[in-house]
């Protein structure tokens, strides 16, 4: 084997088997209930998409930053369980599951999530997440969802963009 061969057979194996351990690297996200290493790599991903509140999820699933309002400027699609603070964010967002089945929905930053399929009434997560100190990710949670559309709303967020991905549960 060639000199130059050597080294990049080294950092091609570098790459390939410790940069998926560094994507739990930091201690508090190896607290959450199940892994959020996706939803970190999705969140740094250079061609994450920027979505306006009130837009579709492109794909109907995966990562997008949605641009949230002044929550005293937003009427949500339904009813919030939880009233608005002052000083803080709102928006949502929908999207399209391709099938039925727990479907995980991470966020960036603190902030109350509702999430509703028939355009009425609000899901109740099946489990929930969150650790401080984790960068990128703040909160999970898992809902039974079925196949077709989900509104998924957004409220008492600290700032006007937050990132959400919304995955099948591994």
């Amino acid at each position: 084997m060639k000199p130059g061969s050597r080294v990049l057979l080294t950092v091609a194996l570098t790459v390939c088997c410790i940069g998926p351990a560094v994507a739990e690297d930091a201690p508090a996200c190896a607290g959450f209930a199940w892994s959020v290493a996706r939803d970190r790599a999705a969140f740094t991903a250079p061609d994450l998409a920027g979505l306006a509140s009130g837009s579709a999820l492109p794909g109907g699933t995966g990562a997008a930053q949605v641009s949230l309002k002044p929550a005293a400027e937003v009427t949500l699609p339904v009813q919030s369980e939880r009233t608005a603070k002052p000083g803080t964010f709102a928006g949502f967002i929908t999207a399209t599951v391709p099938s039925a089945g727990t479907y995980q929905l991470t966020l960036s930053e603190e902030a109350w999530i509702d999430v509703s399929q028939d355009g009425r009434t609000t899901l109740k997560p099946e489990r929930i997440s969150g650790k401080a100190g984790c960068p990128e990710v703040r909160k999970s949670l898992r809902f039974a969802l079925d196949a077709g559309p989900v509104t998924i709303e957004i409220g008492r967020a600290p700032s006007q963009q937050i990132k959400l991905d919304l995955l099948p549960a591994e």
